[in-house]
């Protein structure tokens, strides 16, 4: 019988990974989505807690485009994103 190593998400108890650094690179990437959240929420009003959520979980699993995008080159904006490729992520909300 073979032993696999899992590693859950500190964020998202839902998930598991069977590699560390992935799992670590999740939690951040929803780290940074609630803080992106939190400030959004702050900075506009009009916008209800999930539209929150979703532009947060957005920016953050597509960061690096958006950081290309903000260095000079916005047609990356335009190209496929990243999340339309991954799963759709449980939003977390801003006491996790």
């Amino acid at each position: 019988m073979a032993v696999v190593t899992l590693f859950m998400s500190d964020r998202d108890k839902s998930k598991t990974f069977t590699d560390k650094k992935e799992a670590d690179n999740y939690d951040k990437m929803l780290e940074l989505a609630e803080s992106v959240s939190i400030w959004m929420e702050k900075e506009i009003e009009g916008l209800n807690e999930s539209q929150i959520e979703s532009i947060g979980l957005l920016l953050a699993k597509n960061k690096d485009n958006l950081l290309k995008a903000l260095k000079g080159k916005p047609e990356l904006l335009l190209e496929k994103s990243d999340s339309e490729d991954s799963e759709n992520v449980t939003p977390i909300s801003a006491s996790a």
